[in-house]
């Protein structure tokens, strides 16, 4: 199903529940309403028996029945005036009775024992407000509803002094001329509401896909040459932003990949490029000299460990990209390898001066071999590039809950710039300070992955422009 089918289709059915609902609901207070007043005229009626004084015959039951309907109220018959107020269509869905205990009682409608109904009813005691004569505390409005032939009837009965009036009425049929109107309104509101539903889901469904709409069609431009295509947030809503935000950071971080892959390819293919010469034209010579003892087995060894340095150092970094860089950890001391790493330094160079301050009992978890090949890394850097006579300044202690190792050294004035590029892959600086050194410009950006490999991180500190200060952090064990 489409998005936009399927967000069509909720908001229709949403749309009709809630018509229906307020329908239901509406009809419900309507009839509650339309009761309560049928109680009030039903009271207001059945004292207006009572005071009409209609003539009794206790010896001729008939004869009170005809004075019934031939009583006079308002100039009119007093069972058609009762029909009309009561809103029904016949007599027959009335039900009266007016009379006392010594004089008897007058009935209607003819064969129904209306005295008996009333003695079987349950009956309810006026709210407060429906007293018929507040000033008279035995003057009583009490109201009922029973059934009678499957049918809802809702009565009322009216007692003053010695004398009672009883009056109900067929309750589907005073609320069918309202139950008529009310389908009669449908018929016209049902269809018209539904087609406004219809309208205002199909707007919504439009409004809702535009965004995505948009996007859809900005990743349609994407491609491997063109990753430079942005999405705008301007008047879009706050969740759509969120998205969109996303979707370019996205394609930040792809482009940057890219274009560092597409780097890395290039500059892989240069490093490998010129051991892989030396390598063809040692051999080549070999091959076309008589004399095969010139071959320098020293030289293409030299090459080839070369060679293997790279291979092993490009293959971490991918491991390290791909977030499955292999590590066995066991409890190192950092003390004692970092001691045991100056000892080599201090054997290489006499002109070294090291001023170290190394803290005991640093133990951290992690991989021995690429731990050491990390702080190695580091101060392979510091024997290559630092001006011996200047010194170099080795601290490593423990901070709050990690291990750090600050390690800096003099050297030739690198600009910010420089600076910036150091943990690039590749990347040796400027050529004026490299010439003569050998290298891969991998250490710096090996070590760094392999400090956050463990946990940690590799970072450049600001320092004059002829320092170089590196910070490792590694998260300690205790």
């Amino acid at each position: 199903m489409y998005f936009r089918t399927r967000i069509f289709a909720i908001s229709i059915l949403t749309v009709t529940a809630v018509l229906a609902l307020v329908i239901s609901l509406s009809w419900s207070r309507i009839m509650a309403v339309e009761l309560d007043h049928l109680d009030s005229r039903l009271c207001m009626e059945a004292k207006r028996l009572i005071r009409k004084r209609i003539p009794l015959d206790t010896n001729n039951p008939a004869a009170n029945i005809n004075n019934l309907r031939d009583t006079s109220l308002s100039g009119g018959r007093l069972m058609t005036d009762l029909t009309d107020k009561l809103r029904v269509s016949s007599p027959n869905q009335l039900m009266l009775s007016v009379g006392s205990v010594e004089q008897g009682f007058l009935t209607s409608p003819t064969g129904v024992d209306v005295q008996d109904v009333i003695s079987r009813l349950n009956w309810l005691s006026a709210e407060p407000g429906r007293l018929t004569d507040n000033h008279k505390a035995n003057v009583v409005c009490q109201f009922a509803f029973f059934e009678h032939q499957q049918n809802q009837w809702r009565a009322s009965l009216f007692q003053a002094s010695n004398q009672s009036s009883f009056i109900a009425v067929d309750v589907a049929a005073t609320t069918s001329q309202l139950t008529s109107t009310l389908q009669a309104a449908l018929i016209v509101v049902i269809p018209f509401s539904l087609l406004l539903s219809i309208l205002g889901a199909w707007f919504i469904t439009t409004n809702t896909i535009r965004p995505i709409n948009r996007l859809h069609k900005a990743m349609d431009k994407v491609t491997q040459k063109d990753l430079s295509h942005r999405l705008s947030e301007h008047k879009e809503d706050k969740e759509f932003k969120m998205l969109i935000d996303a979707y370019n950071t996205m394609l930040d971080r792809l482009e940057d990949s890219f274009r560092q892959v597409s780097r890395f390819t290039a500059d892989a293919a240069h490093e490998l490029k010129t051991p892989l010469t030396v390598l063809r034209g040692k051999l080549e010579q070999a091959v076309l000299s008589e004399n095969s003892s010139q071959l320098d087995l020293n030289a293409i060894l030299d090459e080839v460990g070369h060679l293997s340095a790279i291979t092993r150092k490009l293959l971490l970094l991918s491991q390290a990209d791909s977030g499955s860089m292999a590590l066995h950890f066991e409890p190192i001391n950092i003390t004692i390898l970092v001691d045991e790493l100056i000892a080599d330094m201090t054997l290489l160079s006499d002109e070294l001066e090291l001023d170290c301050v190394i803290e005991k009992g640093l133990i951290t978890k992690g991989d021995i071999v690429l731990l050491r090949q990390l702080l190695n890394n580091l101060l392979v850097n510091v024997m290559r590039y630092s001006l011996h006579y200047k010194g170099v300044t080795i601290h490593a202690r423990q901070n709050e809950s990690v291990i750090e190792v600050v390690i800096s050294n003099f050297c030739l004035p690198i600009s910010h710039d420089v600076r910036a590029k150091l943990f690039d892959r590749f990347y040796r600086g400027e050529p004026t300070h490299t010439q003569g050194i050998s290298g891969s410009g991998l250490g710096l950006s090996l070590a760094r992955e392999i400090a956050r490999a463990h946990g940690g991180d590799l970072t450049l500190e600001p320092s004059d422009s002829d320092v170089v200060t590196v910070r490792l952090l590694l998260p300690i064990v205790k």
